[in-house]
């Protein structure tokens, strides 16, 4: 559950700490006070769209920081995710700050740990589910209905729908496999020479896994060996040119041979004649080392072409094939198969019918499965929320799940063989009506109210938050709304925005946002309420006074309201 959420700089808000217990924490205010800013930031931290609108002005970024306790939290898939996202488990404690800046970036952080916005909205639909005025209006889209009934019907009806689309898939790929070949009598001889020809370019390539590397590793080192050949084959050819007649260690050797002889009749000649000797002999192995380390390195002027010339010809094949050599490999092998496939079934267009035959018959299995599964919850959901509405004033109202068969040329979608939609009616005599025929926001709020009352006995969602559920109503149906309220906080942690008496009244944890003006600015201040405040509080929602009749009115409707 939410523990603690603080704020700094957002919309109106220049610091708040908002720290709500367990049970229903309810948050009233004066109109403008920035009731809803709570929930926008807590949605901000939970993968909402980022605007720098949201910025407080003169502020160069704003910042919202929640700290949840997940230490009752009851789901594996919770704790797989963040071990898979790198996000470390603080003893159940989990930190989420999102800072939002003027260039309109923002950046968002779980324990320390940098995330995306998609990871942000997955923990969000694990640890929060926020009810506001888009989500009323979203109950009207019938889109989402059956999305709410396999909610409510649980694991089954979710493993069945997943065998659906699988098994849905598949048949889509048939029916277009078959829709190929049959739009191109010569569809499969023109596929057979390409799978022909593709394998044929690649086992003449003959690529090996790992020969990339060694491409490019050689591509490297014959660049950077290029000038030291240059190097050691134009030393080669100083020390054994012979554009002068002789090569310079022919010349040092003919002078070493000549001084030895003059050395023989001058005796003073002897050394000269010794170091002309020593000199003939460095440059003998001087020559004879350069010689070698030219041979030892086998430089062979082509290689580089060579290597440049493969490392196209593997660019054409990634371009065609794959991305990799193992890829490019297994196409390959894949068109080998294909081809022996296409060898082995000479009317492959007959043996894809006979498999489509066999798909379409277990579809329409897993799909009538999951139809009924659904009508049975169906009956359920009816009964859970009629019952639901009876208890938020509305005795007389019927709420139907209708299963409408698809037509045959539409009859797989991506979420069955029925269309589902709910059908209401508010009051006796009136025709059962589609949601969207609801003209009444009061009738609305209360509809969403009680799916979300149902839903909530089947989520391990621990956070509920409601943002104005109580438009449209007042009197007895606001004090109904406050009961379910309470109800739904037994076993969830509830937030809820109000301005009605009825709600502030059943609050476990009251909180008042106020905004004072100050020194030009407006400041926005959240306060929580003792017993004699919230009674003050709920004296202001019942008439707009503190006077003493007021007050006692108040007083009255929290003790009505008290477990």
């Amino acid at each position: 559950m939410l523990v603690r959420l603080e704020i700094r700089d957002f919309a109106v808000i220049s610091n708040v700490v908002f720290e709500p217990g367990k049970g229903l924490n309810v948050i009233s205010g004066e109109t403008g006070a920035g009731k809803s800013l709570i929930v926008d930031a807590i949605s901000l931290i939970l993968g909402a769209k980022a605007s720098r609108n949201l910025i407080r002005t003169g502020s160069p970024s704003c910042f919202a920081e929640a700290v949840f306790d997940c230490s009752e939290l009851k789901d594996g898939d919770f704790s797989k995710f963040l071990e898979d996202n790198g996000i470390e488990d603080d003893d159940g404690m989990l930190i989420i700050s999102r800072t939002v800046y003027d260039s309109g970036k923002s950046v968002a952080r779980v324990n320390g740990t940098g995330v995306t916005n998609s990871v942000l909205r997955e923990i969000s639909s694990m640890l929060v589910d926020i009810h506001g005025q888009h989500d009323t209006q979203a109950i009207f889209d019938e889109a989402t209905h059956v999305k709410l009934l396999d909610r409510f019907a649980g694991e089954k009806c979710v493993s069945l729908h997943r065998d659906y689309l699988q098994s849905l898939q598949e048949f889509k790929a048939l029916v277009l496999k078959i829709k190929e070949i049959s739009s191109s009598p010569d569809y499969l001889e023109r596929r057979r020479e390409y799978l022909e020809f593709a394998v044929s370019e690649i086992d003449a390539a003959a690529f090996k896994d790992g020969e990339e590397e060694i491409l490019y590793e050689t591509k490297k080192k014959l660049s950077q060996n290029e000038q030291l050949f240059e190097s050691l084959t134009n030393a080669q050819s100083f020390l054994s040119s012979d554009d002068s007649y002789q090569s310079p260690v022919q010349a040092v050797n003919q002078a070493s041979r000549e001084l030895m002889k003059a050395s023989q009749t001058d005796e003073s000649l002897k050394e000269i004649a010794e170091r002309a000797n020593a000199l003939s002999l460095d440059l003998d192995a001087l020559l004879s080392d350069v010689e070698k380390v030219l041979s030892d390195r086998n430089y062979d002027e082509g290689l580089k072409e060579r290597t440049e010339q493969r490392i196209g010809l593997l660019y054409e094949l990634k371009a065609k094939y794959g991305a990799t050599i193992p890829e490019i490999n297994k196409f390959a092998s894949d068109s080998r198969k294909e081809l022996e496939d296409i060898e082995k079934n000479k009317d492959i267009l007959q043996e894809l019918k006979k498999a489509r035959t066999v798909k379409e018959k277990e579809l329409l299995k897993i799909a009538e499965d999951l139809s009924s599964e659904r009508k049975a919850y169906a009956v359920k959901l009816e009964k859970a929320i009629t019952k639901e509405l009876a208890d938020l004033e509305m005795p007389n109202a019927v709420f139907e799940v209708s299963f409408v068969r698809r037509e045959k040329a539409k009859f797989f979608s991506m979420s069955g063989i029925d269309d589902i939609a709910f059908r209401f009616s508010a009051n006796p005599g009136q025709e059962v009506r589609p949601l969207s025929a609801i003209v009444s926001g009061g009738e609305a709020s209360r509809i969403m109210l009680a799916v979300k009352n149902v839903l909530s006995k089947v989520d391990l969602i621990p956070t509920l938050i409601f943002d104005e559920i109580d438009t449209g109503v007042s009197g007895k149906a606001s004090l109904a709304i406050a009961y379910k309220l309470k109800a739904i906080a037994n076993a969830h942690q509830v937030l809820c925005v109000t301005h009605t008496a009825q709600i502030a009244a059943a609050s476990d944890r009251g909180f008042v946002l106020t905004k004072n003006v100050v020194s030009g600015n407006t400041e926005t201040v959240c306060t929580v309420l003792d017993d004699k405040s919230k009674v003050n509080e709920v004296s202001r929602l019942l008439s707009g006074s503190d006077s003493d009749s007021s007050l006692r009115l108040a007083e009255d409707l929290i003790n009505s309201l008290k477990d």
